[in-house]
């Protein structure tokens, strides 16, 4: 009897909000006080599952962690289906935010190792700045017109199309 395994790709689905609330929490308790607090967030599409994004950033935001983005804006793969052409205004808009925060989208896989230097230099520059002063908080981006639930709209879009 041969076993072959289907992968429905309509059933994919990212959280970025997840990934913020979960990471949120693993520093809470974990026996480390660092000067800052940061969540690295890379993926190649917009949030589209669990509670909208802007929650959990803004949530991450007032428990005083940084957010940055990596934006993987490569092109290929099955997530191109889920791509959003600027994804690096995605993440600018909606994901991101905190002192220092930056978004460096990587337009090439051959562009990663650099995109990952560079982030590396800017977080150990950050580290050399004076820090916020205690109890301030830096509100996020506004959107402007952006709409931060694209990517479930997308999803939305995809699953009535199989309806």
């Amino acid at each position: 009897m041969k076993l072959t395994a289907h992968f429905n790709e309509s059933m994919r689905r990212t959280s970025i909000s997840s990934a913020l609330d979960y990471s949120r929490g693993l520093f809470n308790g974990n026996g480390y006080k660092g000067l800052r607090r940061v969540i690295d967030v890379s993926g190649d599409g917009p949030n589209n599952a669990g509670r909208p994004v802007t929650f959990a950033r803004d949530d991450t935001l007032a428990a005083g962690i940084v957010i940055n983005g990596l934006p993987l804006m490569t092109r290929e793969g099955m997530g191109s289906r889920w791509s959003l052409e600027d994804l690096d205004r995605y993440y600018y808009y909606c994901v991101i935010g905190g002192p220092g925060s930056f978004v460096i989208p990587v337009l090439e896989w051959n562009n990663f190792p650099e995109a990952v230097r560079k982030k590396l230099v800017l977080e150990i520059a950050w580290q050399h700045r004076q820090p916020p002063h205690a109890g301030s908080m830096v509100a996020p981006v506004q959107a402007e017109g952006y709409d931060c639930l694209i990517g479930e709209k997308i999803m939305q879009s995809i699953i009535d199309e199989r309806l």
